[in-house]
């Protein structure tokens, strides 16, 4: 599909999994198998079909791969891109009660995606920003150590 989820057949549009689109955040032509981007994408496409009837545009489709999962009283989220290097940080001790740890992945330099369990509202809100963000790494071991905090001062 383009950006706005048209097929190649006019007035046929396809949302969810099975299409693939623009990734813009990636310059990238993808598929995203995850309820967050079904959802998304069929407003997307709703909106696009409204504007095109009242002779209107909308913007293309600007997609941060989201996905998350929640289980009793685990959670995790996770957004990006889970290519290039992987530096682990936090606690993932199993015998804590509350264990808060996560990933970030660098590639070419940057972070690109960002994985997170137990976090809160806001250490969320940071991690989606990273991963919009794509901020430069200069150093793996500082990344490291700075964990949650480097998510927090971007």
């Amino acid at each position: 599909t383009d950006g706005f989820f048209r097929t190649s057949v006019p007035n046929v549009y396809a949302v969810g999994d099975v299409a693939t689109f623009p990734l813009k955040l990636y310059n990238e032509i993808r598929r995203v198998e995850h309820v967050d981007h079904a959802r998304k994408s069929a407003e997307q496409a709703v909106k696009a079909i409204k504007a095109s009837e009242e002779g209107k545009s909308t913007e293309e489709y600007d997609y941060l791969p989201y996905f998350y999962s929640r289980s009793f009283d685990l959670s995790w989220q996770f957004y990006g891109d889970n290519v290039g290097d992987t530096i682990l940080f936090g606690d993932n001790n199993p015998t804590l009660p509350k264990a808060k740890f996560g990933s970030y992945w660098i590639k070419d330099g940057k972070v690109v995606g960002v994985f997170l369990e137990s976090g809160t509202p806001e250490e969320n809100k940071a991690i989606a920003k990273v991963a919009r963000v794509q901020p430069p790494v200069e150093s793996l071991e500082q990344l490291k150590a700075e964990g949650l905090a480097f998510a927090s001062k971007i």
